[in-house]
């Protein structure tokens, strides 16, 4: 009887790991400060080695200022944490503070138009379908989609890091697959287009010919027109016009169109003795830390059962892993909107018309991280600053050399209209206004532009 033999072989293998304190990081950077909190109090009732740190105990915060010193703080990586020895690390004295006490904060004082829950929403379909490197663009795509589902950067503009335009394509397509079905879309078709395709419609359906060529003949009614070229009776047009009608062109608003709620801004800029200041506004979250008679227990183990003592391990590393992320959390966060206020400075300074155009991809390579970093670290979250509360996605926009014309259009449109009448601007002096909000573009086309728009030459816009 033949026996098999039993023999090792070594194979090379490649496997990814992510340590415990990434993954809470990981987590944490997404979490808005409302949702941390609440997180954090989860977290006490369910690890009784944590306990929240008495307020009077506490000192007095101090807020993260936008100064040289700080942005080294927040270039600390999380080496720098873990290095920290346990016991200087949850003692009574731990100097890991959140946030500034000076200033109270009026909820009524903004309200934002409605709650962002379409990245959530997508990005938990994106975890189960993709993995890997197709995850991290699905999140760069994501990240960059308006709330009714439209993708405000052009894919061309998302390659960097070594993604390829091919790869950002394809994952383009398969979001837009995702429920609601046909966000991440371009131009209006073609939401709709992946709504019948979704439906069963070929490419040769009278549906499917409607939206992809006659669109804009459809808003206009021209009915007649479409059925000659279609060569189609009136009873066939109408069917498929009823199709297209139950479909959604704004797929993204099924997420996010929520009654309007108040908000409490994850950051705040404002000005301090005249310089503009930034901070992270946590000051109501709860400082947590480990009991001090279970670090006592670690340092003197003797007596203690050894199941006791595998628990409290388990639970002082766990809470460690916690404390650990929170801070880098705060790091990465300070950096971030330390950044965000030296990059749109004039904004902060002198309003809308001052915001630079700035890609995510652009500010993660000047921060020199991954872009999936920052659009994790600025999902769902809010600014306060003299101008308004914002969502952090505002500061962020293409530049304008891939921006529609119409924007352009209205530019020097709102400039004409607000010039000194009797010294009008000439196109040179226009195109210098443009540059100063993040559009560069020449005299000749600031002149060509001013055509399209039937505005005279300066000489003959004087009063």
């Amino acid at each position: 009887m033949h026996r098999g033999k039993h023999e090792l072989q070594h194979r090379p293998e490649l496997r990814h790991y992510i340590l415990p304190t990434l993954n809470y990081y990981l987590k944490l950077i997404e979490l808005p400060n409302l949702e941390l909190e609440t997180y954090l109090r989860q977290q006490l009732e369910t690890n009784p080695l944590l306990e929240e740190t008495p307020e009077e105990s506490s000192g007095e915060s101090e807020d993260v200022e936008t100064n040289a010193e700080d942005n080294e703080k927040s270039g600390d990586d999380i080496k720098d944490a873990e290095a920290l020895n346990i016991v200087e690390l949850f003692a009574e004295d731990s100097n890991i503070s959140y946030g500034d006490r000076e200033r109270q904060f009026d909820p009524m004082e903004n309200l934002p138009a409605c709650e962002d829950k379409l990245y959530d929403c997508l990005m938990r379909q994106a975890r189960r379908k993709c993995k890997d490197r197709e995850l991290q663009i699905a999140e760069l795509v994501i990240s960059n989609l308006e709330e009714d589902g439209r993708l405000t950067t052009a894919p061309e503009d998302l390659t960097a890091d070594g993604y390829d335009l091919s790869e950002i394509v394809a994952v383009v397509e398969k979001i837009r697959h995702f429920e609601p079905i046909g966000c991440a879309w371009r131009e209006e078709k073609e939401a709709l287009l992946t709504q019948l395709e979704v439906m069963g419609y070929t490419k040769d359906s009278i549906e499917f010919m409607l939206v992809d060529n006659y669109l804009d003949s459809l808003k206009k009614n021209h009915y007649k027109n479409i059925m000659r070229e279609l060569s189609i009776d009136e009873e066939r047009f109408l069917k498929a016009k009823e199709v297209i009608m139950k479909l959604d062109p704004r797929p993204g608003s099924q997420c996010s169109s929520t009654p309007s709620r108040y908000v409490t801004p994850d950051f705040v800029v404002r000005w301090r003795d005249d310089k503009l200041v930034a901070h992270l506004n946590d000051e109501y979250m709860p400082r947590v830390r480990v009991r001090r008679q279970y670090l006592e227990i670690l340092k003197n183990p003797k007596n203690v059962p050894s199941e006791q003592l595998d628990f409290i391990k388990q639970r002082v590393q766990a809470a460690h892993n916690l404390i650990v992320a929170i801070e880098q959390r705060r790091r990465s966060l300070a950096k971030i909107i330390d950044n965000i206020l030296e990059y749109q400075r004039e904004f902060f300074e002198n309003g809308y018309n001052y915001l630079k155009p700035i890609t995510m991809t652009d500010f993660a390579r000047q921060l020199s991280v991954n872009p999936s970093t920052i659009s994790r670290a600025i999902a769902n979250k809010y600014l306060a600053s003299p101008w308004g509360i914002h969502q952090l996605k505002f500061f962020f926009s293409p530049p304008v050399s891939h921006t529609d014309k119409s924007f352009i259009f209205k530019k020097i449109k709102e400039i004409v209209d607000n010039e000194d009448k009797s010294s009008p601007l000439s196109d040179t002096q226009i195109a210098k206004q443009l540059s100063r909000q993040g559009i560069i573009i020449s005299r000749r086309t600031v002149s060509k532009y001013r055509d399209v728009l039937r505005i005279p030459a300066h000489q003959f816009r004087r009063e």
